[in-house]
């Protein structure tokens, strides 16, 4: 067994683990690993021959469950008795048996009870038949010292066998193992990946009258059925590309059948003198075959060490080197990486805490206002610069302050010398009230353009906050405004700094005092209108609250006339058309009252009478007709105007 050397954690939940030992001569290595991790190992695994000789092989543990591996073998091992029960399955198998002063050799032929009696006791032996140069002898087999097997291919049943059953008690454990062929004593390694509990991290600050220091603890996890003992351990932040691939099952592929092509037998012929020459079919066996590409081995990260040292001597300076810590992160591609010197031992199934950073910081207190987080009252906070000179990973931070507990926060990943306020506690004895104040404005512009007008004002929005410093220290206070995206500010001082979504202010309020402070924005609002819908009112309307000028106006004017001719002529042809629909639907009566009418002389009477007006409706239809074709002719051509003019119009008037 070789044992783990150095342990490298990623964030992702894999670990890297490298295992280097001696070995001497031809050696077989084994590995024991969960079924759940074999795929990952069978990725990633990597072996190496320190001292010149070579990996002739690796062999695992197959998938089956224990009862189907047990299937393939003839043997079993009882319970009890389990020297008789094994040699009588073995019945015909080749033994050396050493009894007292010779060993003989000969071939199992089963096992015999005997009975005796003694005085009034009956005993009962177990004597061992052995087929000897032809010859049958039995042995009590208490007088056997040892009994090997002489059949090679028994032994290495019987250890399979063996193999199997040892394998089964260590729940669900794989065997791998690695036959290194070489000479003498030299360095094996080997290397792997396989998933593991994502690492975490917690900080302490501690704040005093001097300068302020930061302690960092690495939380690790061994769920392994393996101790780490000094161990060289790497923890690793980032997001590497990682997956799960099955390697570890047996895959099988549907081939086709090919049948060869059978002919019936035949007696022998009565074969004729040839005269010419027979020709013979040729065929041809199909064959299939498959090709499987070998997944490419995963590789491993190597993670080295190097020295910090931080000597202290006080109370103050006792928490200071309380923690020796000798770590320093490393910068790889898009990770970082804490490499810790000192050897980390952490037993099967527990968890450790490991520090990784012990140094004073660049802070001062300060407190936060957000008035989303707290209405009343402001954050204390830490304005933390990163002077640590290390990548800090994101984890809890308890804030202890001149020996007492005072708060916890959240602190986010930081690079060197990255800024963050760090809020930790409601600072209780500050209290901030806010007045809102909404103006909106005039006005500023009016567009035609496409057929629709635009009026564009702007909306001006006034916060003001009342700062109430009730304690006797200054207060440096960061107050953050959310901001409306698109909206400038105005009559305000820029912002100290700006997040995604905040302004955010810096200002000091002094002892026992109350201040102000105003936050401004302007913002523009548009209102669109189609122009062909605006009518003569709204207009006015627009004109008196002096949204538009009398030069808008009148634009907007010649366009009202068009719609209103276009509007009349409209009406008039709806008029027509509906003079024209009700003299048809007359017509329609008067026709099925002609054709009931008799001819007797009354009816001849009424029948001139119907026709006489119909003909007075077919003169006014045709006048109707002419009318609403000379209304609606018109009414398109001031439409394809008014279409033009829009189309063509860009008018712009600034108040």
């Amino acid at each position: 067994m070789l044992p783990i050397k150095k342990v490298v954690l990623y964030k992702h939940g894999v670990g890297y683990f490298e295992r280097q030992g001696r070995v001497d001569g031809d050696a077989s290595i084994d590995l024991h690993f969960r079924a759940a991790e074999m795929n990952d190992v069978l990725k990633s695994l990597t072996t190496l021959d320190l001292g010149g000789g070579h990996v002739s092989s690796i062999s695992y543990e197959s998938t089956k469950p224990v009862e189907k591996q047990l299937e393939d073998i003839a043997i079993r091992l009882p319970d009890e008795n389990a020297i008789t029960g094994l040699l009588t399955q073995l019945k015909g198998a080749r033994v050396s048996a050493e009894i007292p002063g010779k060993r003989i050799e000969g071939t199992v032929t089963g096992i015999e009870t005997v009975t005796r009696r003694e005085g009034d006791a009956v005993l009962t032996s177990q004597r061992l038949a052995l087929l000897v140069d032809g010859a049958l002898q039995s042995y009590d087999l208490l007088e056997i010292k040892s009994l090997a097997f002489l059949d090679e291919n028994v032994r290495k049943d019987l250890q399979h066998l063996l193999d199997i059953l040892i394998g089964a008690k260590k729940k669900d454990l794989k065997k791998l193992t690695i036959f290194g062929r070489g000479k003498g004593k030299r360095d094996f390694l080997a290397t792997y990946t396989i998933e593991t509990p994502v690492w975490k991290t917690s900080y302490r600050m501690l704040l005093g009258e001097k300068k302020p220091l930061i302690q960092g603890w690495a939380l690790v996890d061994n769920t392994q059925d393996e101790d780490w003992e000094n161990v060289a351990l790497t923890l690793v932040a980032g997001l590497p590309i990682s997956f799960v691939h099955d390697l570890y099952s047996p895959r099988y592929k549907r081939r086709p059948i090919v049948q060869v092509q059978e002919e019936e037998a035949y007696a022998p012929p009565q074969l004729e003198e040839a005269v010419a020459g027979a020709d013979m079919d040729d065929y041809e066996d199909a064959k299939t075959a498959e090709k499987e590409r070998a997944a490419p081995m995963g590789r491993a990260r190597s993670a080295g060490a190097a020295d910090t040292a931080l000597g202290f001597a006080s109370r103050d300076e006792a928490r200071r080197q309380s923690v020796k810590v000798q770590t320093r992160t490393v910068e790889v591609g898009d990770l970082f990486q804490y490499q810790i010197k000192n050897p980390v031992t952490v037993k099967r199934n527990q968890s450790a805490l490991v520090p990784i950073l012990q140094g004073d910081f660049d802070g001062k207190r300060v407190a936060v206002y957000n008035p989303e987080v707290r209405e009343k009252n402001p954050m204390s906070a830490v304005l933390f610069k990163n002077t640590t000179g290390m990548t800090l990973e994101g984890g809890p931070v308890t804030v202890l302050e001149n020996e007492s507990y005072v708060g916890e926060s959240m602190l986010d990943t930081m690079k060197p010398d990255e800024e963050r306020l760090v809020p930790y506690s409601v600072e209780l004895g500050c209290l901030i009230t806010l007045d809102h104040k909404s103006d909106l404005r005039d006005v500023r512009r009016a567009v035609i353009v496409h057929g629709s007008l635009t009026l564009t004002r702007y909306r001006v929005n006034r916060k003001i906050y009342v700062i109430h410093n009730k304690t006797d220290s200054k207060i440096d206070l960061f107050l953050e405004h959310r901001f409306t995206h698109g909206w400038d500010l105005v009559e305000t001082d820029k912002p100290f700094e700006t997040t995604e979504n905040f302004y955010r202010f810096r200002f000091d309020v002094p002892a026992k005092k109350t201040v102000k402070f105003i936050v401004s924005e302007r913002g523009d609002e548009a209102q669109s209108f189609a122009i062909q819908s605006v009518n003569r009112d709204q207009v006015r309307v627009w004109l008196e609250s002096k949204f538009i000028d009398r030069r808008s106006m009148e634009v907007i004017h010649g366009f009202i006339e068009l719609n209103e001719k276009i509007a009349a002529l409209a009406r008039q042809v709806a008029d027509r058309e509906r003079e024209i629909n009700e003299i048809f639907n007359d017509q329609q009566r008067l026709r099925s009252n002609l054709s009931s009418i008799g001819s007797t002389e009354s009816e001849r009477a009424l029948r001139e009478r119907y026709i006489a007006q119909m003909g007075r409706q077919e003169d006014k239809l045709g006048k109707l007709r002419l009318e609403a074709a000379d209304r609606k002719e018109e009414k398109e051509k001031l439409e394809k105007d008014l279409r033009a003019r829009v189309g063509a119009l860009k008018f712009e008037a600034t108040l």
